[in-house]
């Protein structure tokens, strides 16, 4: 993206080289080669403040009160507005001059606003965010899940009780659901070797694409039966379903392949691991660079310690898009969340 709204703070942070503000110790700020500059719209903007209030509540007595004035007062002195000043906030006692580090250097104005918005009234922030599910662009999502038979592996080896896997990965997939808008579209897909009715098929839809309100349930209980079997054409199925969800593509939607796997490409034939992966990196390319009508973005979730993490970032890439790690197979349920976010 070419712009994003951020508080002030944190474009100072990051020019400084230190992103979320907090230098653990022995860790050194790395400024950026290319840093952010704050634009300040001149229609106005608004102040993202930290208020202090006085209570005034039954359960608050007289005492309290007094003592949250003294408080107040203390905070409001010079020279603790001034350490505010030095971590990036500019100070509420207006009689504190704004400096070092709101300065050019780090690519802020200390002279602006010149214009300040007032808050909106809570109503209207209400309706707002009331109203965003149904305004926001609604998504077509494949979820691709490999059920290979390294997916039977334990999640942690070191406590029996916590299942494979896939057993894992099931119950997140099976929670994911519930994160989608109820007008998304969903489809779901399973890729192995000896798949299928006749067992000669490496990509398998279990669930045909339709609104997440009508196939959410059916969803779930698919995912349910699953066993994990045989081999990883990992290749194959990242091209396939991909090519899939270009062919049914609705500009009016988000179109996404969300793809979980463990481990590297395995189909039987190594010999041609390599003009596989360059094929595929090419149909990804193609599909989405400059301003392509039926992009598709191709999200991989590195599923465990043996997923071939450097090929999949090298599939994201291809498709404009970002890898995720769930190297800890007890983080995947967090980690799909984060992945659907984008949507």
């Amino acid at each position: 993206m070419s712009a994003v709204a951020v508080e002030e703070k944190s474009v100072i942070d990051y020019n400084k080289g230190n992103p979320d503000g907090i230098l653990d110790p022995g860790e050194q700020p790395r400024p950026p080669k290319v840093p952010l500059v704050a634009i300040y719209p001149k229609e106005g903007t608004l102040f993202s403040d930290s208020p202090y209030f006085i209570l005034d509540a039954p359960w608050v007595n007289q005492k309290q009160k007094d003592a949250a004035k003294v408080f107040e007062a203390f905070i409001k002195e010079p020279d603790k507005q001034q350490q505010v000043l030095s971590f990036g906030f500019r100070p509420g006692n207006t009689a504190v001059p704004v400096g070092d580090p709101i300065i050019g250097a780090y690519g802020v104005d200390p002279n602006q606003p010149q214009t300040l918005l007032e808050v909106p009234q809570a109503r209207v922030l209400t309706t707002l965010l009331d109203k965003w599910a149904a305004q926001r662009k609604k998504a077509r999502v494949t979820l691709v899940l490999d059920v290979s038979g390294s997916m039977g592996d334990p999640a942690d080896p070191k406590n029996p009780n916590a299942g494979t896997k896939l057993d894992l990965a099931k119950q997140a997939i099976r929670d994911a659901i519930g994160l989608f808008s109820p007008d998304d579209d969903i489809s779901f897909v399973i890729f192995s070797t000896g798949l299928g009715p006749q067992e000669d098929q490496k990509v398998l839809e279990v669930v045909p694409s339709g609104r997440v309100a009508d196939v959410g349930e059916r969803l779930r209980s698919a995912v349910e039966g699953l066993s994990p079997v045989n081999d990883t054409p990992l290749y194959d199925a990242t091209k396939q379903t991909y090519q899939t969800a270009v062919t049914q593509f609705d500009p009016t939607r988000i179109n996404a392949v969300v793809l979980l796997t463990d481990g590297k490409n395995d189909d039987g034939n190594p010999d041609d691991d390599q003009r596989q992966l360059q094929d595929l990196l090419n149909v990804l390319r193609s599909g989405n660079e400059g301003q392509a009508s039926h992009a598709v973005r191709v999200f991989p979730i590195a599923y465990g310690a043996d997923a071939d993490a450097d090929t999949l970032k090298a599939i994201a890439d291809a498709s404009s898009s970002a890898v995720y790690s769930a190297k800890d197979p007890k983080t995947i349920s967090q980690v799909l969340n984060a992945v659907i976010s984008n949507f």
